[in-house]
């Protein structure tokens, strides 16, 4: 019954709000914490972020069926679908596709696609990981990945852009960033020419590219476009904390927006910056704090796209805390000298060569100093906070579920207000 109520629904409001489009954009394992430090360091503490702009604000909680923090993929599923999914799972329940909480064993971006709207999915990791690829792809294994990049193109989205190039090449055969993983023999960037991609490999080459293309691959790297590691481990290795050659994030979803622009029945994005996850991950406060800059800017581009483009839905949300990067200048006082590597209970401390850092100047001109401080290595739970502007905005307030970013989501696609997953 509730799937022939929402397939009924969605009929009647197909023609009212075939131009309606939304925006998903993920900052992976980034809570209200890292926005704090971010917040400091760029405007300084009397100022404001483009995310502080985003005018509804919720409390976000996301636990799964079967732990209290979300996994990266478990977390994607659910919001892909709108029901809370376990911490293994990757597009799938029990082996299979789930029924969405709109009824179809389809995601949200399947069911868009199937109502005449573009799709994309942008990620500044390899496309195969889950923020994005759990919106089209099904997997029992999210180690997967060789299987997960055939299902995305076999999903045919408008545009996708991010790392992964080796998941797409036969095991041997060299890209331009490196060689094939697949051992299927399958050349996935061939299938996609011949499926009428464009396939561009470089910011350059993405900068380049007429917004009239039909369907766009954009494969920035063999596997990532940042690079992975604690700061002492990239200095010695004289690595970057982002490929040079790769877009960044930010520069990832402006494309995206321009490109979309053009689709009259209206589209859907879901955008993942991993970078902020990974790095939280290694402890890394300089590069975590450089992929949130990017990630902030994102929605800034966003914000200005619902400017011209009102009948768009923004949403902005992780699904857990990687790290939990704090900021403090507590004890500063008593910390004279160089700052010690730990505090006294043990946490890891980030410090400029052993100096506070200086925030940007606050409304009296002044740059306060602060130090960060690191809990732990892996995904959290708690101070997660989701933001939203547009049509579906009004139903991210107070404290929500997971599953509530779906409901957002399909509101803004659709006109149509889904029952609550999780009694709240």
């Amino acid at each position: 019954m509730r799937f022939y109520l929402a397939l009924f629904l969605l009929i009647c409001n197909s023609c009212l709000h075939a131009g309606s489009s939304a925006i998903f954009l993920h900052p992976d394992g980034m809570g209200a914490e890292v926005w704090s430090a971010l917040r400091l360091q760029q405007v300084g503490p009397d100022g404001r972020l483009a995310w502080d702009q985003v005018p509804h604000v919720a409390i976000y909680v996301g636990p799964m069926l079967d732990a209290v923090n979300a996994s990266s993929n478990g977390g994607a599923t659910t919001h892909a679908y709108g029901v809370r999914a376990a911490l293994g799972s990757y597009g799938s329940m029990a082996g299979e596709r789930p029924e969405a909480l709109s009824g179809n064993r389809q995601s949200v971006m399947q069911e868009a696609q199937a109502a005449g709207k573009r799709i994309a999915l942008v990620n500044s990791a390899s496309v195969t990981e889950p923020g994005t690829g759990a919106f089209l792809a099904s997997v029992a294994n999210r180690d997967d990945e060789s299987e997960i990049a055939a299902q995305l193109l076999a999903n045919k989205p408008d545009l996708l852009l991010g790392g992964g190039e080796q998941f797409f090449l036969p095991k041997g055969v060299r890209g331009r960033h490196g060689v094939g993983v697949r051992t299927d023999k399958r050349n996935l960037v061939q299938e996609a020419r011949a499926l009428g991609y464009t396939v561009v490999f470089t910011a350059s080459e993405l900068d380049a590219l007429d917004l009239s293309e039909a369907r766009i691959l954009g494969l920035f790297a063999a596997e990532h476009t940042f690079n992975e590691g604690t700061e002492a481990q990239l200095i010695k290795r004289k690595l970057p904390y982002f490929i040079p050659t790769a877009p960044r994030f930010d520069q990832m979803v402006d494309f995206a927006l321009r490109y979309l622009a053009q689709s009259e029945q209206g589209f859907l994005l879901v955008g993942n910056e991993e970078a902020t996850d990974n790095l939280s991950g290694d402890n890394h406060a300089l590069a975590t704090l450089e992929a949130a800059a990017g990630a902030d800017r994102a929605v800034a581009h966003a914000r200005k796209f619902l400017q011209n483009n009102p009948d768009t839905t923004l949403i902005v949300a992780s699904d857990s805390v990687n790290g939990a990067l704090n900021a403090t200048g507590d004890d500063l006082d008593e910390l004279r000298g160089k700052l010690p590597s730990r505090s006294e209970n043990g946490s890891p401390i980030d410090s400029d060569a052993g100096k506070p850092f200086l925030s940007a100047p606050d409304r009296n001109g002044k740059r306060q100093p602060f130090y960060l401080l690191w809990a732990s290595d892996s995904d959290m739970a708690g101070a997660t906070v989701a933001r939203a502007e547009g049509k579906g905005a009004r139903l991210i307030s107070g404290t929500i579920d997971s599953t509530d970013v779906y409901r957002a989501l399909y509101l803004g696609l659709f006109g149509i207000e889904l029952p609550l997953s999780i009694t709240q």
